[in-house]
């Protein structure tokens, strides 16, 4: 059953640890439904915040503890010498107590209302599977009365679907609709917001796993255990979609693995975007029902978010595509098969030390296909391209307007400094007819605010 009476909260002195969207979320709650006897605010480091005066510390998923997973800290509750390591060097700054006063919108919210929540998770396509699955339960729910499906259509159905979490929208922002009437949230979940979680959500769909975020989990196995939490808690009431690309796991969970890609009509490019719109069907159907007509209708009337394979427009001859949401190489590699008659692919960004193996291996095999590398992974590419050779490395004052290869067997891969300079050479070096895809196989941060200022300056420079 679920539970959101925010007794829970009454007479308690609350922390918000973090003020990012998720944190002045929620403040404004707080200040909505005014039951604690206090609620502050704080932005301090871990090495630096007091949590001994709170009862509840509501923690922003950004914040970076030395275990990055509930199991983590859990080890180090049960080992002194697992709370050295917490410490790392800091005394008895975090103390293990502590631990047991952090929640989060995302825990709160899923244990109010777990049994309306469908959450999404995956190291690729949440975002636009979370967002495809919003707009057919969402048509689908607002359309009831006018669809002609007779005894086929359920009697019984939600009468609204909110779109919340990793999308954007804090969750708390629709505590009072779910609240106060039947809806169902479309929740994607981060690996953050799922890292430190103690509840799953009724209905939960992995898409995929792929290596990903390092810098902040140190290993696969550990982002691993942050992003199934979407399962670790669900019973035998509760139902798991599952990709083929999930390591193995246990759960007590339902379990529907999802395979086939979808094969009607879709808007959207890629035969990615064909098994997240599968995904997207069985639970539509499956969990709620809907007659597969008007599932099948709504896919295909869905065009896509802004920066997933973005037809930006036609420029000089040249085709150009926004997929800054890329910060793994498979997601690159998705774009190439999906963007007809690639001829530039621009990569790089933010160096988080994941493996770049599958661009290495393929771009030597691509040799119609332009690379302009750029920013610090970019060069890593180019060296492991070069076997450590960096001879190449523009590192001289005419480097922008360099457009050399950096090597005689790779004449189609080149190295620039930024975005800029990437874009100036792909109108020289991409085929008049074919695209340019920014397509970055790395994390935009250190050089944007986030993906999507990168995918709009992308556009800015192009249409110049």
């Amino acid at each position: 059953m679920s539970d959101y009476s925010l007794d829970r909260f009454r007479g308690k002195r609350i922390l918000i640890w973090g003020y990012g969207r998720e944190g002045k979320s929620t403040e404004d709650f707080f200040k909505a439904h005014p039951v604690a006897a206090s609620v502050e605010v704080s932005e301090q480091k871990p090495d630096e915040i007091d949590l001994s005066p709170y009862d509840v510390v509501f923690k922003s998923p950004g914040i970076r503890l030395k275990y990055p997973t509930l199991e983590g800290f859990a080890l180090a509750q049960s080992d002194q010498r697992g709370l050295d390591e917490v410490n790392d060097g800091r005394g008895d700054h975090f103390r293990d107590e502590w631990f047991d006063k952090l929640t989060s919108q995302t825990e709160f919210f899923i244990s109010c209302f777990r049994d309306r929540v469908i959450g999404i998770t995956g190291t690729k396509g949440k975002s636009t599977t979370t967002s495809l699955l919003w707009h057919v339960l969402d048509t689908c729910f607002r359309n009831r009365g006018r669809m002609d499906a007779g005894d086929n259509y359920p009697d019984t159905l939600p009468t609204n679907a909110y779109l919340v979490g990793n999308i954007g929208v804090p969750c708390l922002d629709y505590f009072d609709d779910m609240a106060n009437g039947n809806g169902v949230a479309v929740f994607e979940l981060s690996c953050h917001q799922l890292a430190y979680s103690r509840v799953s959500p009724h209905v939960a769909i992995f898409l995929n796993l792929y290596e990903d975020h390092l810098d902040f989990y140190g290993d696969r196995a550990t982002y691993f255990m942050a992003k199934r939490h979407i399962t670790e808690f669900q019973t035998e009431r509760d139902c798991l979609y599952l990709g083929e690309d999930v390591p193995e796991l246990t759960t007590n969970a339902t379990v529907r693995t999802v395979t086939e890609r979808y094969t009607g009509q879709m808007k959207l490019l890629g035969e990615h975007n064909r098994l997240n719109a599968a995904f997207v069907r069985e639970t539509a159907i499956g969990c709620f029902g809907l007659p597969m007509e008007y599932v099948d209708r709504a896919i295909s009337e869905f065009t896509g978010l802004s920066h997933r394979l973005e037809y930006i427009g036609s420029y000089g001859g040249i085709r150009y595509y926004d997929d800054s949401i890329s910060t793994i190489p498979e997601a690159s590699l998705q774009a190439i098969d999906s963007v007809p008659g690639v001829g530039t692919v621009l990569i790089g960004g933010m160096d988080r030390d994941i493996d770049y193996t599958p661009l290495v291996r393929a771009i030597p095999k691509m040799k119609d296909i332009n690379f302009i590398c750029m920013y610090a992974s970019g060069e890593r590419i180019c060296r492991e391209l070069t076997g450590g050779v960096d001879a190449w490395l523009p590192g001289r004052a005419d480097a922008r307007e360099s457009s050399a290869p950096i090597s005689e067997s790779l004449k189609n891969v080149f190295y620039v400094p930024d975005l800029e300079a990437a874009v100036e050479l792909a109108r020289v070096v991409t085929p008049v007819d074919r695209a340019c895809v920014l397509s970055p196989a790395a994390a935009s941060y250190g050089y944007f605010k986030n993906f999507e200022e990168r995918g709009d300056v992308f556009a800015s420079l192009v249409k110049q």
